[in-house]
């Protein structure tokens, strides 16, 4: 048995919170591959780019831009990335029409047709490459890249939202409180010895690379639970203890709205302070959790007790 309980009760909280989090990006990647809603905000992010709805079709309707897009029930879905090199030349493509790339009349000519905003914009990126198709391609690639790290952000405050939303939902439904679990951690060895073996068992098999950040796709395995992670957060107790204490009221006061509300109100009461908690936890993240618990693994290796078997973390 370990000889720090405090520390071991501190790796299997974030332990559990990462799990949480986890969960919660998983769901996260479902919603979004479903509503192929990183391909509209790439294309929203376009689309601002340009200042011209007409001239974003057009490059979505480009052979190179169109390769990249997948099928969908009645048309095809956008590309939800596209680097930059290759949005370069097919615009530039766009702009040249059936003369070369290299052609920098044509190239002047296909912007000077564009309408007012994409052709300022594009005119100023031809005049600070001086006039060069190659350089000007190198000036649409930087801008292209600035202005997706602005997309990427609107991406990621999105995720955040979306995230503190189901971990709401979450908590509520499996009435996940903190100060329950701290107390379940503390009182019961076992559950705390199998939530820091299972911790100890997921930064094993993780490794050192950090997870994907908010709104960064994440991989299948590091998203997914183990058997023993699904056992461990299936012996939570979430509402059975207040479904007993309901069930006591409902038989020495008898079944009545007033009955039930009292309790839907102590509980609430109850258990806020600790869904909150919980909530403000999930939201940090799976990769703040997955750190953290790195540095409390080190942390407690570094000071087990003599007879603790050592471990490879």
């Amino acid at each position: 048995m370990s000889s720090f309980p405090i520390l071991d009760v501190v790796v299997g909280l974030g332990f559990l919170y990462l799990l949480f989090a986890l969960a919660c990006t998983a769901l996260n990647e479902v919603i979004a591959s479903a509503f192929s809603r990183r391909a509209k905000v790439m294309r929203q992010g376009v689309e601002q780019l340009f200042g011209d709805a007409k001239l974003t079709d057009d490059l979505y309707r480009h052979p190179s831009i169109v390769s990249l897009s997948s099928p969908g029930r009645k048309a095809l879905k956008g590309p939800s990335y596209i680097s930059a090199d290759r949005f370069a030349a097919a615009l530039s493509d766009l702009l040249t029409g059936d003369r070369p790339l290299s052609d920098p009349q044509a190239l002047k000519a296909g912007i000077d047709a564009l309408p007012p905003a994409p052709k300022r914009q594009l005119t100023m990126l031809l005049d600070a490459a001086k006039g060069d198709p190659d350089a000007f391609r190198s000036r649409v690639a930087e801008w292209f890249s600035e202005g997706m790290d602005r997309v990427g952000g609107w991406y990621k405050r999105g995720v955040q939202r979306q995230t503190y939303a189901m971990a709401i939902l979450v908590v509520l439904v499996l009435n996940l409180d903190s100060v329950q679990l701290i107390n379940r951690l503390w009182a019961d060895s076992g559950f705390r010895a199998a939530a820091v073996e299972q911790a100890r068992a997921r930064v094993q098999a993780t490794g050192v690379a950090e997870l994907p950040a908010s709104g960064e796709p994440v991989l299948t395995g590091m998203a997914s639970l183990t058997d023993s992670e699904t056992r461990l957060l299936s012996s939570l107790r979430g509402w059975a203890d207040d479904r007993s204490r309901l069930t006591a009221d409902l038989v020495v006061k008898g079944d009545s709205l007033g009955v039930r509300s009292a309790w839907l109100a102590g509980a609430a009461v109850t258990h806020l302070p600790g869904w909150i908690v919980t909530i403000l936890a999930i939201g940090l993240g799976a990769p703040f959790w997955f750190d953290l618990l790195n540095r409390f693994m080190n942390l407690r290796n570094a000071g087990r007790a003599s007879d603790e078997p050592r471990s490879k973390v």
